[in-house]
């Protein structure tokens, strides 16, 4: 029988790996939507601001830690042109892909298979790539447009039920299998001419726009290549279809649409001037760009207006919002097309202005959420990431230096407010100041990533302490809040500017465990050594299975000192009646008045227990 401790870790180690190995893509899913399920940043601290050169037009996206995007040539000069995954933590560069380059957005498969349509500088060809993402490894490659300018292949490939779609810039929607073998092809006995749409899904349709003789579709094909409806627009597609709640939306220079997606019935359509801004779609309400240089909220279901915000003064005939709308945590983040381009967070509700943020150039890409971080491009060569920080940090015992605004060092102990964040700053990869204040030795910020503009206060469960952060001791479970106080309706609650804290007391490792052989009506034995960080009495575990279900468990009881490292034997009996063979055994180390509830450390690799 498993042990209730087995089945947690289980479930522990299958949320962890579903959580690293989300697909990620163009406008954040398969849908195209740009409803981020992240939460973004709240003000306008730019964090890093990495130089790519030549233009970054296209969209970069986040998966399991890392941005992944491409350049494309710009004004000349020494461009260092490539597909680049970085850091999304401390924005330095992992690896890079020389020498094709593109406006399109990447896309990245839940097993690690990277795709990018992109043009080969040595060939002059439109090619479709698969990398691995964790290194940059080319898997294969596959000329979809061949002859054609650079600028021409800009449609970003899309990650459907373990398979691969394009749409090349001669308006064929290809679809291939992950290891780059053709399935189907659909062509639209036409040339597109519209580079910057790209397919998406949903109810196990694939949508894509159609040029057929100079009359624009939007066409819905199921998996199997074969056209279920389409339907005529007026005007020319300009973006990406977007799909939600059974609609799918489509804009083009002079028309919005919304369509049914099952049978293509049109729900509505009203007058718009369209540019390459997809919508964000979330609950009943769309959010989409425009050539006027207006960010407009519509009724998803009536295509009624509910409110728009000007972010372009006056446009000239170059000027628009080409950026496709993020939406996360009621905040609509977007860029602005024009030669002093900006970034803007608004109030998904009323569209009010939240923060901007002025790049002084065009940005045509989309901005990407992931972890309280917004990232975008711009025509500086630049790739922006704005944001400060929310997460759990996981503390130990111990001290670190921090040295105060007027030169004098400090030891801190890991377990205060300050050593949470400490860590904090190590993981989101952003900066803080400190001084002591009021005397005896008490530090509090003085600035946090880069923002001064303030009073940095802090909170632990709510409760503004009374001594400093070096001095108030934090425990396993506590949330500590880092919020900048500006005028007297500031409070942790409201202000745009928090570090939201969720600490994690480690109270043991385990270093490393072996196991001996045993016989039926005997016994075996595993040998666990760990480190206890606290003085406490603890519980260690030994658990597990065989190939049919069989279990063997055993438990040993100990007090440990802080700091303490010892070698734990934990004797399993073997019944008789055990079955022989191998046995998978896994460990788990509790502190004993929280025993079963909260494991304090576990092991997820198995050791084999050979039962004779």
């Amino acid at each position: 029988m498993l042990t209730k401790w087995n089945v947690s870790v289980g479930f522990i180690v299958v949320m962890l790996l579903c959580s690293n190995s989300l697909a990620s893509t163009f406008h954040f899913d398969v849908g195209r939507s740009g409803n981020f399920t992240d939460y973004g940043p709240k003000n306008a601290e730019l964090v890093y601001k990495l130089q790519l050169t030549g233009f970054v037009d296209g969209s970069p996206v986040v998966w399991n830690g890392n941005v992944y995007l491409t350049n494309n040539p710009g004004m000349g000069g020494s461009e260092q042109l490539g597909l680049y995954s970085i850091n999304a933590t401390n924005g330095s560069i992992i690896w890079k892909v020389s020498d094709i380059y593109s406006m399109a957005t990447p896309a990245v498969s839940d097993s690690g298979y990277l795709f990018v349509h992109a043009y080969d500088n040595s060939t002059g060809n439109g090619v479709l790539y698969s990398f691995y993402a964790s290194n940059g490894t080319e898997r294969w490659n596959i000329t979809i447009e061949p002859n054609l300018s650079w600028w021409q292949s800009s449609s970003s490939p899309l990650v459907y039920n373990n398979r691969v779609y394009v749409l090349s810039y001669d308006g064929i929607l290809y679809a291939f299998d992950f290891d780059g073998n053709e399935l189907w092809n659909v062509s639209s006995n036409g040339i597109n001419k519209q580079y910057f749409s790209s397919p998406s899904a949903g109810d196990g349709l694939i949508f894509y726009s159609r040029n057929e003789s100079g009359t624009y579709y939007l066409a819905a094909v199921n998996e199997t290549g074969v056209i279920v409806w389409k339907k005529p627009v007026n005007g020319t597609i300009v973006n990406t279809p977007a799909v939600s709640g059974g609609r799918v939306y489509i804009a083009t220079d002079t028309t919005l649409y919304a369509f049914n997606t099952t049978n293509g019935t049109e729900l509505w359509n009203i007058s718009f001037n369209g540019t390459m801004s997809t919508p964000a779609i979330a609950g009943n309400r769309l959010y989409i760009g425009s050539k006027d240089g207006k960010l407009y909220c519509f009724n998803a279901s009536t295509g009624q207006e509910i409110w728009n915000f000007t972010a372009i003064q006056n446009p000239s005939a170059w000027d628009s919002i080409k950026s496709s709308p993020a939406y996360a945590d009621n905040v609509i983040y977007f860029g602005t097309n024009e030669v002093n381009g900006k970034v803007f967070a608004l109030n998904a509700s009323n569209g009010s202005r939240i923060w901007e943020y002025e790049v002084n150039q065009y940005i045509m890409s989309s901005p990407f959420i992931y972890r309280g971080k917004l990232f975008i491009g711009a025509d500086d060569g630049n790739l922006y990431i704005f944001g400060l920080w929310k997460g759990t940090v996981t503390l130990t015992p111990g001290t670190f230096n921090v040295t105060a605004d007027d030169g004098r060092i400090y030891a801190v102990s890991n377990l205060t407010a300050l050593g949470a964040l400490q860590k904090a700053s190590e993981i989101g990869g952003f900066s803080y100041t400190v001084n002591e204040s009021y005397g005896g030795g008490n530090l509090y910020p003085t600035s946090i990533g880069r923002i001064t503009n303030g009073w940095w206060m802090y909170e632990v469960n709510g409760i503004m302490p009374m001594n400093g952060t070096n001095v108030y001791n934090v425990s396993d479970g506590d949330t500590v809040v880092y919020w900048l106080w500006t005028s007297f309706s500031d409070s942790a609650s409201n202000t745009p500017n928090t570090v939201i804290i969720n600490v994690h007391t480690k109270n043991a490792d385990i270093n490393s465990v072996t196991v001996t052989n045993g016989v039926r009506g005997g016994n075996a034995t595993a040998y666990v050594n760990i480190t206890s960080y606290v003085s406490d009495w603890f519980a260690v575990v030994v658990s597990g299975t065989n190939s049919n279900g069989d279990s063997l468990a055993g438990v040993t009881v100990l007090k440990l000192s802080q700091l303490q490292t010892v070698e734990v034997p934990v004797v399993l009996p073997i019944p008789l009646q055990a079955q022989t063979g191998n046995y998978n055994l896994y460990v788990g180390v509790y502190r004993l008045n929280e025993y079963p509830n909260n494991v304090a450390a576990y092991t997820t690799i198995p050791v084999v227990c050979g039962v004779s």
